[in-house]
């Protein structure tokens, strides 16, 4: 198996099976400490669920210990992770499960990838699920979009003023939404914002096409944010 599809396979255990389990099991456990449940009235049973909870746990911790030490072998073969890892906020376990889904060969566009990544625009309007349709974006890509997002605001990123200046921008222009929509909008904006300087990078390291300038926002103005400013390693 290639180290590439390898790291994929190792991300996917982790999320989709290891982590999911260990989760349910806490949540159990929990519920039983809030009196939510009685652990079907039997001490044994919550000891029997402790040990479990426990064990993936464990499984998890040497799975991050497993993806990190993947990922600082695949730097040099895949030199978009070092430029990744050298950004204030991102560490090895949320690269993995950045650049193990992305296909960067296959996002011509930045569109492309934000839309992937499910920060994609229909009809002047943010991409929403719908009934009967099968998804345009990736779910989980999407979910590590915004923990990155939220990284970034607790690392106190460069990329944080791109959220301060969304803020502004919405508090100001948009009093009517509720706070919590211009919250959203404003990380919304920072996460695209980061997904285009990624899509140049990477496709740049590759030696594929890119399209410029593509990382105008307008926030009241029009600026051109260039990677650099935010920490990205020169090329």
């Amino acid at each position: 198996m290639k180290q590439k599809e390898l790291l994929r396979a190792l991300v996917d255990l982790r999320d989709r099976q290891i982590q999911k389990a260990r989760i349910q099991f806490g949540s159990r456990i929990d519920a039983i400490v809030r009196g939510a449940d009685d652990g079907g009235g039997s001490d044994q049973q919550s000891e029997v669920l402790a040990y479990y909870y426990d064990a993936f746990l464990g499984l998890e911790r040497r799975l991050d210990g497993d993806i990190a030490a993947l990922i600082h072998d695949l730097c040099e073969s895949e030199p978009i992770i070092e430029q990744v890892l050298a950004l204030r906020g991102i560490a090895e376990i949320l690269a993995a499960k950045l650049l193990a889904p992305i296909d960067i060969e296959r996002a011509n566009t930045v569109s492309a990838l934000w839309r992937y990544a499910g920060m994609g625009v229909v009809d002047g309007e943010r991409e929403h699920p719908q009934a009967g349709e099968r998804l345009h974006y990736n779910q989980r890509l999407k979910a590590t979009v915004l923990l990155i997002a939220g990284s970034f605001m607790k690392a106190n990123s460069p990329y944080r003023q791109i959220y301060d200046s969304a803020r502004a921008y919405y508090d100001a222009n948009r009093p009517d939404w509720p706070v919590i929509r211009r919250h959203r909008a404003a990380m919304r904006k920072m996460a695209k914002i980061f997904l285009a300087h990624l899509w140049e990078r990477w496709r740049t390291i590759e030696g594929l096409p890119t399209r410029a300038p593509y990382a105008h926002e307008r926030l009241g103005h029009e600026h051109e944010y260039r990677p650099e400013e935010f920490g990205w390693p020169p090329l």
